[in-house]
């Protein structure tokens, strides 16, 4: 057949994408969809991939190129939005044969394919490219590889359980499935997941290059001691011992409460047993379960309240000032890990203590961290030498005289805090922004010693700064719009999902988290066993229990926190003695090496004892506790907290409590977030529940007028 030459099929306003054929012979698919910012594998796509696929069959090229016409990315995935509008089943597994059936036309072309990938190529994205005869990627930062399916509770429905394990083995196609990791372009092709890597600006002649090449010849990652590791893996013997220690490390992660990666293992295992189109459907039909699981729902919800929230901090961040540098007052623990976050992602940093003693710890930490990334091949040794120089560490209060931000970390005391922020704007430009990292003093209480009030804000960082991903912003009622938009912008920089809320003793995060952490206290104090309570939180879905949490906090900053919103909320959130009585005798947690747990082996790890000479101390008496009433108490009186946060204006979108709870402290994330775990349950249990246990164990539980009122209603946090 005559090959057609500089033929186009021209996008339309409303097309995914273009099709040319070269006068070289060569076809070039280009997915770029106009309606969208990112390429996503929609219904619509498929249609019109469909009909470029006709014409492919029909009018064959020399060898066919699918890229992407986006600055930026690839494909991303799939469309949640259209999957999650699937009424059922029958009609997913419908949508995936659909999708399965052009990608088994695309891997069956009878020309070379070559994928050409720049910036995301993700879920379905890559499974697009697995279909492809190659791959090759730009190294660059953007450039990323990876199956993030199990992280929204499903498995890869578009051929991904499949085409990779028969592409680079079982080890390391289980290890990007079940964890969602995502390589950069030379990982990739260490794994053989990509067979060429290019710089960006020579992507298309990498791929025309390959595009000329017979798919048989491609050769095999990682020569013959890879060949020899693949087929030792396949032996029998070898190849259960892969699945059962897969199988096993899910279980130890996740406990059950995400069935999204066992079933991953499953699908694999047997998919590997059958013909690719068999194994399909094998896919297929775990994929559909998955997808109306109420964990699957749940994660997937996450996704969108996470997108939503971080829109709307995008929005603010419009307002914002330049920072060309910030200053950190602090150089502990918080304020070492705010100066590292801050100079890994490229802002110069001047960190600030009051002596050479305090000063020391700060760099050191910092180095320490750059090293750990190093390590892990996040950052080259360059990059992180270059990113430590970014901090400039000094005890002279003149070197903030041209800083445009300060974050204050210093000592959780209002005089302290009132006086640092005197000495600062004695020597800063009026228009410097103050922040506090404070976890509990309200933000008006420290603007009061500043003479530019509406530049102070805060800035409340969860430990360790490096890996917890929530930012929650304060604004007092004096605030300026300025002052919230620079320092969100400056959160979202140093990669945050940030929340902004009103001004209150303990925000959102902290008084919420101590109204949990309170109430096991109490239960301590009824007799309750601490580790039966912290065992029946984790197997609710908690990383940790509340008093493993109160010993990794310190049991002196609880009490704190809960000092400064006890003092302004009144009784309702009373402490029982257990705080001044552990404090007294020195059990301030893992830091004093005693706790309500013993820190003697700060090695040791896995489960650690409870230290005998707490319930002496506390004149405890055992009493019989059901392990349902325990996480009821606990996980209904951070719900009444929040409920009576958003009465008083605290906050007010269910997607930023949700978000808060997560991503700041822990709530189980299968379970959606707090509001929607409320909604599950229904408003009207809830209430009937808290109204119980208000009965045997005080009025502190009794629900918040905002639950009553909108169980009476019938109303929910989240409406479907």
């Amino acid at each position: 057949m005559a090959r057609k030459k500089n033929v186009s099929s021209p996008p339309l306003n409303d097309s995914p994408g273009s099709l040319l054929y070269d006068s070289q012979g060569l076809a070039w698919l280009v997915l770029d969809d106009a309606a969208k910012k990112v390429n996503t594998l929609s219904s619509r796509l498929f249609v019109w991939f469909e009909e470029q696929l006709d014409r492919l069959e029909s009018e064959p090229p020399a060898g066919l190129v699918i890229t992407s016409g986006k600055p930026d990315g690839f494909v991303a995935g799939a469309d949640l939005e259209e999957l999650l509008a699937v009424a059922d089943k029958e009609a997913v597994i419908a949508l995936l044969q659909r999708g399965h059936a052009a990608m088994e036309r695309l891997a069956g072309l009878p020309f070379p394919t070559v994928a050409a990938i720049h910036g995301a190529c993700l879920g379905g994205g890559l499974e697009l490219a697995l279909a492809c005869h190659f791959r090759v990627a730009t190294e660059h930062r953007k450039t990323k590889l990876g199956l993030p399916e199990v992280q929204l509770g499903l498995i890869p429905g578009l051929g991904g359980t499949q085409r990779l394990p028969r592409l680079v083995g079982v080890p390391g196609a289980l290890d990007l499935i079940l964890t969602g990791k995502q390589l950069d372009a030379r990982r990739a092709r260490k794994l053989g997941l990509v067979d060429d890597t290019c710089h960006p600006v020579d992507l298309a002649r990498a791929a025309e290059r390959w595009a000329r090449t017979r798919p048989g010849k491609r050769a095999a990652a990682g020569g013959i001691a890879r060949r020899a590791t693949d087929l030792i893996a396949r032996t029998p013997v070898a190849e259960r011992l892969i699945f059962d220690k897969a199988r096993s490390g899910v279980l130890t992660k996740t406990a059950g409460h995400y069935p999204a990666p066992l079933v991953a293992v499953e699908v694999v295992r047997d998919g590997l047993k059958l013909p690719l189109p068999r194994a399909l459907d094998v896919e297929t039909g775990a994929f559909s379960e998955l997808v109306v699981s109420e964990a699957a729902k749940n994660l997937i919800s996450i996704f969108f309240m996470k997108t939503a929230v971080e829109a709307r901090a995008a929005k603010v961040a419009r307002a914002a000032r330049p920072v060309p540098r910030v200053g950190v007052l602090g150089a502990g623990f918080m304020g070492a890990g705010i100066a590292q976050v801050l100079a890994a992602k490229g802002t110069p940093v001047v960190l600030k203590d009051k002596d050479l003693a305090g000063l020391g710890r700060g760099p050191g930490f910092a180095a320490q961290e750059f090293r750990g990334l190093t390590k892990r091949r996040r950052l080259t040794e360059a990059e992180s030498k270059l990113a430590l120089g970014r901090i400039h560490g000094t005890v002279d209060g003149t070197a903030l005289a041209r800083i445009d931000l300060v974050i204050e970390a210093v000592f959780e005391d209002v005089g302290i805090k009132h006086q640092v922020i005197r000495e600062v704007e004695a020597v800063a430009p009026e228009s410097l922004i103050f922040a506090s990292n404070t976890s509990a003093i309200p933000i008006a209480t420290l603007a009061q010693a500043s003479r530019r009030p509406e530049n102070v804000v805060g800035m409340h960082f969860f430990s360790p700064v490096a890996k917890m991903p929530l930012l929650e912003v304060i604004r007092h009622p004096g605030t300026s719009d300025e002052a919230v938009a620079t320092v969100v912008d400056v959160g979202r920089t140093m990669g945050k999902t940030v929340i902004v809320v009103n001004d209150g003793p303990g925000f959102f995060t902290t008084r919420v988290l101590g109204a949990m952490l309170n109430e096991a206290a109490w239960m301590l104090a009824e007799g309750a066993d601490i580790a039966r309570v912290d065992q029946a939180m984790v197997r609710w879905g908690w990383p940790v229990g509340p008093f493993a949490l109160l010993d990794e906090v310190g049991l002196d900053v609880a009490k704190h926190a809960g000092g400064v919103v006890r003092e302004a909320l009144g009784e309702r959130l009373e402490a029982p003695a257990v705080f001044d009585r552990m404090i007294g005798d020195r059990r301030l947690g893992r830091k004093s090496k005693r706790g309500f747990y013993l820190y003697e082996d700060d090695e040791k790890k896995g489960q650690r004892p409870v230290d005998p000479a707490v319930y002496r101390l506390l004149g405890w008496r055992a009493q019989p506790f059901e392990e349902e009433e325990a996480v009821d108490r606990c996980w209904l009186q951070m719900l009444n907290e929040t409920a009576r946060c958003m009465e008083e204006g605290i906050l007010s979108d269910p997607a930023d409590v949700d978000i808060g709870v997560i991503f700041g402290f822990g709530f189980p994330p299968f379970r959606g977030g707090l509001l929607r775990e409320a909604d599950h349950r229904g408003l009207s249990w809830v209430v009937d529940r808290l109204d119980e246990l208000a009965g045997r164990h005080g009025t502190r539980l009794e629900p918040a007028p905002l639950l009553r009122d909108m169980a009476r209603r019938g109303a929910a946090f989240h409406p479907r």
